[in-house]
């Protein structure tokens, strides 16, 4: 059987705009594929149609033909089965990254991954929910997770993906890929 994929927001947005750089590219990688092996978490499309929803002047048959774009695809909800996974990530996060509040047993000033900071450089981590969200569903399922995102925020969340795999905490190995840049031969 061969692998399947979950495509982050970035992905999505690549494979669906024929004007984009990386188009071709990730284009390549995806006949390669193949449809039937390609999945799209729900986040990610509920991520681009905000963002489609907010733009003042976008034109609506590039709206149309970015839903049929998705529609061409399964969709993966978050779900029951991905709770475990988000669970495990998030704590994971606020073990190493969280401030906790004085005399305040378990409680952190911190409430959102947003506002979780390095201890060491006092820098914003820049971890963002969705991108959380949308690794809990990969794990939850066991799919490769395809995206370009290069930021630290996604970087501590495989960070924290990799310390709960080998803690035994959650049994599955976060898997990724990036077919935004041309594969090795």
């Amino acid at each position: 059987m061969s692998e399947a994929y979950l495509l982050d927001t970035n992905v999505i947005c690549a494979l669906a705009d024929a004007t984009r750089v990386d188009h071709s590219v990730a284009t390549d990688r995806l006949t390669k594929v193949g449809d039937d092996f390609v999945l799209l978490p729900s986040m990610a499309i509920a991520e681009i149609e905000f963002g489609m929803a907010k733009a003042p002047n976008l034109k609506p048959e590039k709206r149309d033909e970015l839903r049929v774009f998705i529609n061409r695809f399964d969709h993966v909800p978050f779900d029951d089965a991905s709770v475990i996974p988000f669970a495990c990530l998030r704590a994971e996060l606020w073990r190493k990254f969280a401030t906790p509040k004085t005399g305040r047993k378990n409680s952190h000033k911190e409430k959102r991954p947003e506002q979780l900071v390095d201890k060491v450089t006092g820098k914003e981590l820049g971890i963002d929910e969705p991108d959380l969200i949308i690794a809990s569903i990969a794990l939850s399922q066991d799919l490769i997770l395809v995206s370009d995102d290069r930021n630290t925020g996604m970087h501590r969340i495989l960070e924290a993906a990799e310390s709960v795999y080998h803690d035994s905490r959650f049994p599955i190995r976060l898997r990724t890929e990036n077919w935004l840049v041309a594969a090795d031969p």
